[in-house]
């Protein structure tokens, strides 16, 4: 039965190679309401995040906690059946950034956010139990920047960011599959020959880099560039797999079979790339009262070609795939109604990287359209709260995913489609100058 372990477990590992495009951008709310746009001119703490060159502009000590509570679910087919909806319920985003100026020009800027995630949950016993039944993967970023204020027009910033990521992945490896005899199974049925749970479970630290400048070529006009390195993780952890198997191949009609317990506990590991991106943006002072903005994000998402990883024993597979760059494209606005009231408003078009033919049900595909609003409150001269909607609208997409089958390498695959995908997003930042 150890093959049978060891095959589980690359099918596991394989769900980590094949998530769509898993990157978080909801880092304040301000952010999340103008789409992003705020790279040029960003006035608060949350700099940290959206373009750490503008710290060195900071004439105060500036500290701003926030959360983005995100809510993702979509309807599904299996090969034109209809399933559960894929609906996992809320997961929360907390952020943290803080600005100290310095003698001399200099700035420091500490961010705590998350920069990539994901979270799916099926039913027990869908169609493509086999391929996944719930993914979670977390991450966080602990990026201290120093910022120099070069003249009254253009600033730049380098930090280091070190990354936290964590992964857990549950399964019924060979559902729905008959591998010992040859005996038809009902769709949605378990068969007879082994009805099985796993549960890849791992983390890691690892350290990348960003450097980041602003320009101001008038009083009304900012330009922002911020360049996110990539970040090599090796994650490590755990591979069990538990449930009941056929004692040996072939036998009688099902009733007759004879099962045991089957339990196997061993290490795992994986190493991922977390790719690298570069962003633009741009803002305007169209009056005192009226500001737009834009910010357009360049992915490098081609970088993770494949992931190498190892299941006990010293047994290693690389899984290959075929993952595309990507651009996203926000736009966004804000008018101050009143001295202690502002409306905001923004749109970002993100689009997804992976390929149809190469793809898992760790976080379904397709291109992903945002629209925010929200609010921003002086409560007091120091104090302001800003508030945040976004709502997602995901494009129907239909792809192919192949999983193990058997114990012996067969492979299956299945049609899988993904309708009416959305998600709900609301944030809240409160961010006080000292």
């Amino acid at each position: 039965m150890k093959k049978l372990l060891i095959l589980a477990a690359i099918a596991a590992a394989t769900m980590f190679a094949h998530g769509a495009g898993f990157g978080i951008y909801e880092a304040s709310a301000r952010g999340n309401a103008m789409g992003g746009a705020v790279v040029g001119d960003t006035h608060d703490a949350t700099a940290a995040y959206h373009n750490p060159a503008n710290l060195a502009f900071a004439t105060n000590v500036m500290v701003s906690a926030g959360v983005t509570f995100i809510n993702p679910y979509c309807d599904v087919e299996v090969n034109h059946r209809s399933q559960d909806r894929m609906n996992p319920g809320w997961f929360t985003v907390p952020t943290f950034y803080a600005t100290i100026p310095l003698p001399f020009d200099f700035a420091f800027g500490w961010g705590n956010y998350t920069e990539y995630g994901l979270g799916t949950k099926y039913g027990s016993r869908w169609d493509l139990a086999a391929d996944t039944r719930k993914t979670t993967m977390e991450q966080v970023t602990l990026n201290p920047n120093l910022a120099y204020k070069i003249t009254d027009w253009w600033s730049v910033s380098a930090g280091i960011r070190g990354s936290y990521i964590r992964f857990l992945n549950h399964k019924k490896p060979f559902y729905g599959e008959t591998f010992n005899v040859a005996i038809p199974v009902p769709p949605g049925s378990i068969p007879a020959e082994a009805d099985l749970n796993s549960r890849l479970k791992g983390d890691d630290w690892d350290m990348g880099w960003n450097a980041a400048m602003t320009f101001k070529p008038t009083d009304d006009l900012s330009i922002g560039l911020v360049y996110r390195s990539m970040i090599r993780h090796k994650i490590k952890g755990n591979f069990d797999l538990n449930g009941t198997v056929a004692t040996a191949p072939g036998g009688p009609l099902p009733g007759g079979i004879p099962l045991r317990q089957y339990h196997e506990h061993t290490y795992a590991s994986a190493k991922l790339r977390l790719p690298e991106s570069l962003t633009l943006g741009v803002n305007y002072n169209v009056t005192p009262r009226y500001r737009v903005g834009s910010a357009i994000t360049y992915t490098r998402w081609s970088s993770l070609d494949k992931i190498d990883f190892k299941i006990g024993g010293g047994h290693g597979y690389t899984q290959k795939f075929d993952w595309q760059d990507t651009v996203r494209v926000g736009f966004g606005m804000e008018y101050d109604f009143l001295d202690w009231l502002s409306g905001r408003i923004g749109y970002t078009f993100d689009e997804d990287p992976t390929s149809k033919h190469h793809q898992s049900t760790m976080l379904p595909a397709g291109d992903r359209h945002i629209i925010g609003t929200g609010l921003g409150f002086k409560i007091t001269e120091n104090l302001t709260l800003d508030l945040g909607y976004n709502f997602i609208r995901m494009n129907n997409e239909h792809y192919f995913v192949t999983y193990a089958a058997g114990p012996n390498g067969e492979k299956n695959t299945k049609r899988m489609s993904c309708r009416n995908g959305f998600s709900h997003l609301v944030s809240a930042t409160l961010s006080y100058s000292f």
